[in-house]
């Protein structure tokens, strides 16, 4: 996937959740199925998976690198990206502390969609920064997934906020 590709599945996906959590009502933002995360917390589990991404993509290249590292050989493709994901989740792979959402009330849905929408814009005018041999060779640590390149990791955020669509999805169809 191109580098343009990449930022409107980016974009189409952010915005569906977005959309999803902006449109629930109050009740349905606070409900917890069996101690499953609210749709409120899996949405500050987004923004504090996104921040940290916005971070590193407004660093300088040379730092990324020097930081993280460079990548030699050819890229995983999207869809061997979410076959790793699935398989780490599946042995029990769970988000480190950092990333655990605190209860979240009602009184900070739209800050948090707010922070959302600004960091989802800021990460794709960064992103066009990057040519796209340098999101193929420089890389990052991903908590579950080891090194990645930048377009690996884009990969992962872009599935990753349909992953967590999902599982508001399903604590709600136990209410």
């Amino acid at each position: 996937m191109n580098k343009q590709a990449v930022i409107d599945l980016f974009t189409q996906k952010y915005n569906t959740f977005i959309a999803y959590i902006r449109d629930l009502s109050d009740e349905e933002y606070l409900y917890a199925y069996q101690q499953k995360w609210t749709a409120g917390q899996q949405l500050e589990h987004i923004v504090l998976c996104v921040k940290p991404l916005v971070q590193v993509f407004s660093m300088d290249k040379a730092a990324i690198e020097k930081n993280f590292g460079a990548f030699a050989g050819p890229g995983r493709s999207y869809e061997t990206l979410l076959a790793l994901y699935h398989e780490k989740l599946q042995e029990g792979g769970k988000a480190p502390t950092r990333f655990v959402p605190e209860t979240t009330g009602i009184d900070q849905r739209a800050a948090l969609l707010e922070t959302l929408t600004k960091l989802i814009h800021s990460l794709c005018a960064k992103i066009e920064t990057f040519t796209e041999q340098e999101l193929d060779t420089l890389c990052l640590p991903h908590p579950l997934l080891g090194n990645l390149t930048l377009r690996e990791m884009l990969y992962n955020a872009t599935y990753h906020v349909e992953h967590h669509l999902e599982l508001a999805k399903q604590n709600l169809k136990n209410k």
